[in-house]
């Protein structure tokens, strides 16, 4: 039987804001990328004139309008891929801190709290598994007590 997800907004604070720094992410590189582009592809196409008078036609106008791309996709490629590996530290690091308080409860820890980062996403998921400890701490309590 395949479970099927119904709901695909589950924590809406987290979803829009990942949604909307990515959405700002990919508007800024546009941006940039169109801007610079055009500098460098008018800074080229007037070269070009200034140094044969005559405007570039057909391959040269190509030539001289990719050369600009050549330089400026690495660097919106290196800028976009440090960006993304920032937000995505912002997930993955809670995520890795949960997973290690998860081996401690696991082998009987019970006194450690899970605290993230100030900047980091997904705090009520810390504030849930330090009630879920607490809850099962109290539970072993009651039975050794009985």
């Amino acid at each position: 039987m395949k479970l099927q997800r119904r709901r695909y907004v589950t924590h809406k604070k987290f979803q829009f804001r990942m949604l909307a720094i990515l959405l700002l992410l990919v508007l800024l590189a546009t941006l940039i990328s169109t801007l610079v582009n055009h500098y460098f592809m008018l800074s080229s196409i007037v070269s070009f004139t200034m140094e044969y008078g005559r405007p570039p036609t057909g391959n040269e106008l190509l030539i001289v309008s990719v050369r600009p791309l050549v330089i400026i996709l690495p660097v919106v490629f290196v800028i976009l891929s440090a960006l993304v590996i920032f937000l995505s530290h912002q997930i993955a690091g809670p995520l890795y801190r949960l997973k290690q308080y998860m081996e401690k409860v696991e082998n009987g820890d019970f006194s450690a709290t899970l605290k993230f980062r100030k900047h980091d996403t997904i705090h009520d998921i810390a504030d849930s598994f330090n009630r879920m400890v607490q809850g099962i701490k109290k539970r072993l309590q009651n039975t050794e007590e009985k």
